[in-house]
């Protein structure tokens, strides 16, 4: 069974921003996004990577149900995907979910682990599609208008974590 990764719109277009959106499909994931993600980028050159899932039935309710706790429909949409999928993680790096997830005590939002650009980063790494992590890691944190915000903790902490 292929290894599959929910995805947020901002990992995305960060990963976009910084040249190295050519790499998601060398990376051995199918890259899934819902609807409302799709919705969001709008840019052929990042969509092309991506296989969109249209949510249903109790997938769809629990998003709705996400939504009305003023998460976004995006990340809403991830979180029910990977919830349907059985993931124990989704990859966002927009810094208001960040935060709500943070303060919420919802179980399906604390039973989900999020993780940010600098997965991708690994990866690529790992796949020798990149020599400098720190060197993107900089470029997206600048391009992004990133800087001492919740997505440079939370991707820092996870790339320090993991040995770089």
């Amino acid at each position: 069974m292929p290894k599959i990764l929910v995805v947020d719109s901002s990992t995305l277009i960060a990963l976009e921003r910084a040249g190295l959106i050519k790499f998601i499909d060398k990376i051995g994931y199918n890259v899934i996004i819902p609807k409302a993600v799709k919705e969001e980028i709008k840019n052929e050159k990042i969509l092309k990577f991506l296989k969109m899932h249209e949510l249903t039935g109790r997938t769809l309710r629990l998003s709705k149900s996400l939504e009305h706790l003023n998460i976004g429909s995006g990340e809403a949409q991830c979180c029910a995907l990977a919830n349907k999928l059985k993931l124990d993680f989704i990859i966002c790096d927009d810094r208001k979910f960040i935060r709500q997830r943070f303060l919420s005590d919802n179980k399906h939002l604390k039973n989900i682990k999020v993780l940010g650009f600098s997965f991708f980063l690994h990866i690529f790494y790992k796949k020798k599609l990149i020599k400098n992590t720190w060197e993107y890691f900089d470029k997206i944190i600048k391009s992004n208008n990133w800087e001492r915000s919740e997505v440079l903790v939370a991707n820092y902490t996870f790339l320090k974590k993991i040995g770089y």
